[in-house]
């Protein structure tokens, strides 16, 4: 490098040095700090701004954003008289007439009053309102919420057909999911009865969909069977290609069931085989459908008052699911455990309700029972029960847990009396009806007017608008009656499952007839294929053993499907047992179907619901 390049360069190298200088002792940038969004109440303020700087549609679009803001943030009373600003609402156009009667709903909502909803959601302003917008999918989606909180699902299911037919793809929903719901909600005779009056392409595959889902019910695999050929015959339905989660979920569901069951029954009693012959019975059902079924290992908890070791047994055999015990004390000893290792269906309830991980619990609970019937008498319209009882500590809590339902629901108990084995009917029901009262009052005449021809005719209470009556077919033959002798022969009897045996004794059950009581599909209906199995290749078995049976089965078809049940992939199942439902602290409870003695026979009951019911 020459001496000219060398000064050159160093000139720079002190230019740039000087100019670093500079730059390090000059004062610190200026920050520049982003604007701070504004609130909610500085957004809704600045739209109403807005709203009154414009005019026309533009006005009104924009204070019906502020209102859907104020109820979203909760300020209905400020939302209710913003949208009161708004006149004539039925010369605005289609849009922005269907906007105002959804902001009108929902604040009529928001204020407990339905009916202004519904009068707002069928009123003239949405006579535009279809699936192609997004303000008409707004009003028929609240107007289908609306009819399903309602319970009136036929209506739910009009308008949420409406919508699955043009639903956009990428538009994200629950709509499948609600329709899937409102549609497995429907009992076979509704489903029929739908399918009857279904006109539409769309409505009819949803249709087929739920029979072809609900007619596998009991077994994962036929259902996907299922599903594939509904999808095949039905391309061009909206649900082909979006299936409702429960169902798009259910092929993951096939996969994570159990592989292995150890079942703990007491197996020398009755209750513990009747239980083991249902469970083979539906396990062999499933076999023959498809050879992919867990393996089993059965293990005899006869006689056994601590439960851990058999337990650890069964876990130790490598089971991924225990079905068991069927003792209460049993259950109450795996609850208390510090870590249940691995899931367990309980055939049982423990005394402690609480919500236990990995402990599911399943029984032919009385409660649900009495639950049932208290919903029956109530729907009828019934408010003054009589309760017949027998007289035993275990009765004594059923008793309890009736009378604090039914005057928890709004009902009064305004008689009770009980028995003990095979009484004196008579003296039972003189005690329920008080006669026994009325004769007193004629023993207290006589003494006064000793007349030995005056003519008495006893009268019993007028209060009583049903009775609750709990007793075996044998004490009902008995009791029914005799209710008659006693002038109460038109009062209303409600009984338990424990009235019928299950057996076709037509001329014996005439003295039942008119006794309305709740029982398991497996008993009221003796023609289903599997239960005409059973009786062809099993001993003969009443009531309580075929109850037991069908306990059973439903405790073999629930296994792949607790977790379904558990996160709500699913609502409900029909079982033998009943519409079988979970809570949330994990136990399973059972709807059972209402019925009645005829002419001695026992047919399907429904309620003529009163105008004093709600």
């Amino acid at each position: 490098m020459n001496c000219f390049s060398a000064k050159k360069l160093l000139r720079i190298m002190l230019v740039g040095i000087v100019l670093l200088g500079i730059a390090c002792s000059s004062a610190p940038p200026t920050i520049v700090t982003a604007p701070q969004p504004q609130s909610t109440t500085e957004s809704i303020d600045e739209l109403l701004r807005q709203a009154g700087q414009s005019r026309g549609s533009n006005a009104i679009q924009l204070r019906l954003q502020a209102v859907s803001s104020l109820i979203d943030e909760g300020y209905i009373t400020r939302a209710t008289n913003e949208i009161n600003e708004i006149n004539d609402p039925d010369e605005l156009r289609s849009e922005l007439q269907l906007q105002f009667a959804w902001l009108s709903a929902k604040l009529a909502f928001e204020q407990d009053d339905s009916d202004a909803a519904l009068r707002w959601l069928t009123g003239a302003l949405t006579d535009t309102a279809d699936a192609s917008t997004e303000a008409g999918r707004n009003i028929l989606l609240l107007r289908a919420q609306f009819h399903l909180d309602s319970n009136r699902l036929f209506d739910a299911i009009a308008n949420y057909v409406e919508l699955t037919e043009a639903w956009p793809n990428d538009v994200e929903t629950s709509l499948y999911e609600d329709i899937w719901f409102a549609l497995t909600s429907l009992q076979d005779e509704a489903l029929d009865e739908l399918a009857s009056s279904a006109e539409s392409y769309e409505l009819r595959g949803w249709i087929e969909l739920a029979r072809v889902y609900q007619d596998d019910q009991y077994c994962i695999r036929s259902q996907l069977d299922a599903i594939v050929q509904w999808r095949r015959i039905w391309a061009r339905h909206s649900a082909a290609s979006r299936l409702p989660a429960p169902l798009s979920d259910l092929e993951q569901t096939w996969d994570d069931r159990p592989t292995h069951i150890a079942l703990i029954l007491p197996l020398q009693e009755p209750a513990g085989n009747a239980i083991q012959e249902g469970f083979l019975t539906a396990y062999y059902q499933a076999l023959g459908v498809s050879r992919e079924v867990p393996q089993i290992s059965v293990f005899d908890s006869t006689g056994i008052d601590v439960i851990y070791s058999l337990y650890n047994q069964a876990v130790e055999s490598g089971a991924d699911l225990i079905i068991g015990p069927l003792n209460k004390n049993l259950v109450n000893q795996i609850q208390e455990l510090d870590e249940i290792p691995v899931p367990t269906l309980a055939l049982n309830y423990a005394d402690n309700d609480v919500s236990t991980e990995n402990l599911f619990q399943f029984g032919l609970a009385p409660e649900d029972e009495i639950l049932q019937l208290i919903d029956l008498a109530w729907q009828s319209g019934h408010r003054n029960a009589a309760v017949i009882m027998p007289d035993t500590l275990d009765y004594a809590r059923l008793q309890s847990y009736f009378v604090e339902t039914w005057q928890n629901t709004g009902g009064q108990v305004v008689s009770s009396t009980s028995f003990f084995g095979d009484s004196d009917y008579a003296d039972v029901i003189k005690r329920l009806m008080a006669i026994d009262s009325s004769e007193a009052r004629k023993e207290k005449l006589l003494d006064l007017l000793p007349r030995s021809n005056m003519e008495f005719t006893p009268r019993r209470r007028s209060d009583i608008d049903f009775i609750f009556l709990v007793a075996n077919p044998r004490q009902g033959r008995q009791i029914k009656p005799t209710l008659a002798f006693y002038f109460a022969g038109n009062i209303p009897v409600y009984s338990m499952p424990s009235i019928y045996d299950g057996q076709d004794n037509q001329q014996e059950n005439r003295d039942l007839d008119g006794i309305v009581f709740t029982d398991a599909p497996w008993v009221l209906n003796p023609g289903q294929e599997l239960r005409e199995e059973i009786t062809a290749n099993l001993r003969q078995a009443q009531g309580p053993l075929q109850r037991l049976r069908a306990m059973g089965i439903d405790s073999f078809r629930l296994y792949p499907r607790l977790n379904q049940l558990a996160q709500k992939q699913v609502g409900s199942l029909r079982g033998t047992t009943g519409i079988l439902t979970m809570s949330v602290n994990q136990r399973i409870h059972r709807s059972l179907e209402p019925a009645r003695f005829e002419d001695g026979l026992v047919v399907p009951y429904r309620p003529q619901l009163s105008s004093t019911a709600n």
